[in-house]
């Protein structure tokens, strides 16, 4: 079911009282959202471009959330990925190879309308670019 703004996410978290408050506060702000706790459950029931954002918490039990968004990564090559952490080292770790990860990482605990704040963003971002691309296929064409 479309929502006002069209934009769907899937929250995958171990922790349940964090993935239950992510999910109703974004339904809250019109999104449709699918919320896993379990990395396995949310990989088999992932479909193809449904999702336009993925809420992952790196450190999750029997596969962890980079090998999660990997998996989902190939499944879906346009999919868009923010990270959920509390493990900084591991962070500062990712920013060897990119610098970037800071914007796509929420550290937790965080506030309401900082996830409000960083979603918004990454869709913004997201929606922007697919303009930029539509826009330099019709100069081709």
């Amino acid at each position: 079911m479309p929502t006002p703004n069209g934009k769907n996410i899937l929250i995958v978290d171990d922790d349940d009282d964090l993935t239950n408050l992510f999910q109703t506060f974004l339904e809250y702000d019109g999104y449709k959202v699918d919320a896993f706790t379990d990395p396995i459950d949310a990989l088999y029931s992932f479909r193809k471009n449904v999702y336009d954002l993925v809420l992952l918490d790196l450190e999750t039990p029997k596969m962890n959330g980079i090998i999660l968004s990997q998996k989902l990564k190939n499944i879906d090559p346009t999919l868009l990925f923010c990270f959920i952490t509390t493990n900084i080292e591991f962070i500062e770790h990712l920013k060897r190879n990119n610098l970037d990860i800071k914007n796509i990482v929420i550290h937790k605990s965080i506030w309401l309308n900082e996830l409000r704040t960083k979603v918004h963003s990454l869709l913004f971002n997201q929606q922007q670019q697919n303009k930029e691309d539509k826009d330099k296929l019709l100069i081709l064409i």
